[in-house]
């Protein structure tokens, strides 16, 4: 993946490596937690209250890579089976650009425009980057959430909690003290870095999600901006994910 058309697809699968509706409030769903009883178990039962809960999302959204270019910005489509796998399409003037699919080993990508493609197992992500991938990690940075089988290591500062994951990839989340949402994550590993902020929480029917999604990634010499702008997303009985590489398309390393 050479060019920046696939810098989109890397956006979104290292995202690890990313409506009309009123503002934040408290969600009917949300645990009130004393911040001087506060343990990590309640904390990941808070933060978890509020994410987002079903077999079938759908989600729509602008994106845009290091400032924006006519390759490297468009209109995304995201669908995502939960726990199995992710579809995404970014767009640009009606004209698709980039089709990929991330599934629970593999990862898929075509570029419409220049007639190329890129696959290989997330283990070749892994080496590629010399991070780590993993389908769970990646779901988790585009839906914020704890995962409650992992051991965190909570602190407390003057702006809120963090949870930290110790091991071969360094994780940590900031968490706001007063809404239990997850501001930021952090995610280290040798010489690699990524940093997602999230912004403009915004509660839906059963779920709170931030609709602005602001990626910074450092692979060696490379750092990367990438910016997702979610119009919508929601929950949906089932979902369409078509895929396919057309024979004449040329295999991209």
């Amino acid at each position: 993946m050479t060019n920046r058309s696939y810098l989109l697809f890397y956006a979104i699968c290292i995202l690890i490596l990313f409506s009309c509706s009123k503002k934040v409030a408290p969600a009917s769903t949300s645990i009130k937690v004393n911040k001087k009883d506060v343990t990590v178990e309640k904390v990941i039962q808070s933060v978890n209250s509020k994410s987002i809960k079903g077999k079938y999302i759908q989600a729509k959204g602008q994106v845009s890579l290091d400032g924006s270019g006519f390759f490297s910005s468009g209109s995304l489509n995201l669908r995502i089976a939960i726990d199995s796998l992710i579809w995404f399409s970014v767009s640009k003037l009606g004209i698709e650009i980039t089709r990929g699919i991330i599934t629970r080993d593999s990862a898929y990508a075509v570029n419409n425009w220049e007639n190329t493609y890129w696959k290989g197992s997330l283990e070749d992500i892994s080496m590629q980057y010399q991070v780590p991938a993993d389908f769970g990690d990646i779901q988790s940075i585009i839906l914020p959430s704890l995962n409650p089988k992992s051991e965190y290591m909570m602190n407390r500062n003057a702006i809120g909690f963090t949870m930290q994951q110790q091991g071969i990839v360094m994780k940590k989340y900031s968490i706001d003290p007063s809404s239990f949402l997850i501001s930021s994550l952090s995610v280290t590993h040798a010489d690699s870095d990524l940093k997602v902020n999230y912004n403009d929480y915004t509660a839906k029917d059963n779920f709170v999600f931030p609709f602005v999604h602001t990626h910074f990634t450092r692979n060696a010499n490379e750092m990367h901006e990438a910016k997702i702008k979610f119009s919508s997303i929601g929950i949906v009985d089932k979902i369409n994910t078509p895929f396919y590489i057309p024979s004449d398309f040329e295999f991209i390393k």
